[in-house]
């Protein structure tokens, strides 16, 4: 079932801060479009009447898969095997060859076109995410984050990029121990990494001054903005514990992994470990790594009353921070695993070098 989507937005506005704002587009850029007409048509329409104002080339306007798609696609074992992979990717890999920009615009999580992350990966041109709300809430939930995430689109984005510097300057070349109530007390290096800047600026100038080779996140970026995140974790050792989390698609309380020698060395769950032991015996590659480290930054994306148990806009407000583990090949990194799984923190504290940087869940800088 598809999520209700009635919220009603400055569309006009959303779309001028997308194509003029963020992307800085230029006359003559061709532009790539991925939409699901029935998620927020107003956008998409507002968006293309921007593109014309900018004097861009609106190359292609793709329809995400429909649910009634996506289910015989799955049925038919589209993306199992390797020779129609190979022609589903190479084909629209040579669309993106065309095109200087790419946005991808609402939809729920089953109907992404997933291969765009692998395009991205070499690709020279720029994208902006625009998810928004990807998950199955309810309309009334639905309605409570959308207003939350219109307002975070119209922050001081120079201030969030002050923000933003001041603690990746604080976390560079330094040792970061985390701790929050439930047990967690994790510690690891940030040793000559590159950080990933959500700052909403996806200008050619921008993204090709600084985008990590291999790394599709570097070349887009999300709107609502607000996270700082590197894949360049060394020496990883001690607890992490998440409460109230979901393993393999069912429900197992309290999560913890214990890492050693920056590996993974034991995970064990509240409820139905041995299932969750028996789903964690069947991982391959380097599953047992932390992959990604997310700081969020964006002070109008909090956590909503009455609903403590959401993150947020993927973890990039102020104050919490995301931990990925398994795969992050889409970040630039080196790992390739079967498993990839994001769990966030929302009362931690982080010293950088001994320095407070976030206290209870509260950035200090």
């Amino acid at each position: 079932m598809a999520p209700s989507y009635d919220f009603q937005g400055d569309w006009s506005r959303m779309a001028k801060l997308i194509i003029h704002g963020s992307l800085q587009t230029q006359p003559g850029e061709k532009i790539i479009i991925h939409a699901d007409p029935t998620y927020f048509p107003e956008l998409l329409e507002q968006v293309r009447i921007e593109i014309l104002k900018a004097g861009a080339v609106e190359l292609f306007a793709g329809v995400l898969y429909s649910p009634g798609l996506q289910s015989a696609r799955v049925g038919m074992r589209r993306r199992e095997d390797p020779g129609l992979i190979e022609m589903e990717d190479q084909a629209l890999s040579a669309l993106f060859d065309l095109a200087d920009i790419y946005i991808w615009l609402p939809n729920h999580w089953s109907l992404n076109p997933g291969q765009t992350e692998k395009i991205l990966k070499t690709w020279q041109g720029r994208a902006i995410h625009f998810h928004w709300i990807m998950a199955q809430y309810d309309a009334d939930t639905f309605r409570k984050l959308s207003e939350m995430y219109e307002q975070a689109l119209y922050i001081d984005y120079e201030a969030l990029t002050v923000r933003q510097e001041r603690l990746v300057e604080a976390m560079l070349n330094s040792a970061i121990e985390i701790t929050n109530p439930a047990g967690t007390n994790i510690r690891f290096r940030l040793e000559d990494a590159h950080f990933h800047r959500g700052n909403g600026i996806a200008s050619k100038e921008f993204i090709n001054g600084y985008a990590r080779p291999g790394s599709a996140r570097d070349r887009e970026v999300e709107l609502p903005a607000g996270a700082i995140r590197t894949v360049d974790i060394l020496d990883t050792e001690g607890t992490l514990v998440c409460t109230d989390e979901t393993f393999a698609g069912r429900r197992v309380g309290t999560l913890t992994y214990e890492f050693q020698g920056n590996r993974i060395t034991s995970v064990k769950s509240q409820h139905h470990n041995k299932f969750l032991q028996a789903m964690w015996g069947l991982q391959t590659g380097d599953y047992d790594r932390f992959g990604e480290f997310n700081a969020g930054v964006s002070p109008a994306l909090t956590m909503l009353p009455g609903h403590e148990k959401i993150i947020s806009y993927y973890g990039y407000g102020d104050g919490i921070v995301r931990f990925s583990l398994g795969d992050n090949q889409e970040s630039g990194g080196d790992y390739l695993s079967s498993y990839h799984q994001w769990l966030f923190l929302s009362d931690a504290t982080m010293k950088a070098d001994g320095q407070t940087v976030l206290e209870n869940g509260r950035l200090t800088l």
